[in-house]
């Protein structure tokens, strides 16, 4: 109860600000190949989730129950899982990745190609996980990508408005409760 109301609070105070920037103006590159604007989400909940790299029954149990949310909110959350280099992902193992994720997940979640997520890469760290992850960016949260399963949700209107540690499971309490926020 304690994490809703912290989550609660800090989407409160994210709502007050009127000059951040927006998920918006970001896109991502596809695993398949290509880009995708975040823009062309809007009006749509965003889950962007770090992916498991090491494939065994606990990163499947995740996959599963990533896919069953996408499933069950496919009209109003798009899901976009991303791997992550400081998480071990290789181009050399991106085509045995790609298969292993997409036997779990179906095509309405995106999954996009590899990525720097964490603040420690320095120059090297994606801008949308600069975004997601600086304070000074997102207007709300200072939190830094530690390994795969962490979930960040973005409004309808592209605010930043929760962050999940892996901890946090995707069938759990935590993540329904903040689905439900905006």
């Amino acid at each position: 109860m304690k994490k809703i109301s912290v989550i609660i609070l800090l989407f409160l105070l994210g709502g007050i600000s009127h000059g951040q920037d927006s998920a918006y103006q970001y896109s991502v590159t596809k695993i398949e190949g290509g880009s995708q604007s975040l823009s062309s989400f809007q009006g749509k909940k965003i889950l962007l989730i770090t992916l498991p790299i090491v494939n065994n029954a606990s990163s499947d149990s995740l996959l599963y129950s990533l896919d069953t949310l996408g499933t069950a909110h496919a009209a109003d959350l798009k899901i976009i899982a991303v791997p992550s280099y400081e998480d071990g992902f290789t181009e050399a193992q991106k085509s045995q990745l790609e298969q292993w994720w997409r036997s779990k997940l179906g095509g309405h979640i995106l999954i996009t190609d590899g990525a720097y997520t964490r603040k420690t890469s320095g120059v090297q760290q994606d801008p949308l996980f600069k975004w997601l992850t600086t304070a000074t960016q997102n207007e709300v949260f200072d939190i830094d990508v530690e390994g795969p399963g962490y979930k960040f949700f973005v409004s309808g209107t592209g605010v930043l408005y929760g962050v999940l540690r892996p901890q946090s499971k995707i069938s759990g309490r935590s993540v329904q409760a903040t689905l439900r926020l905006q």
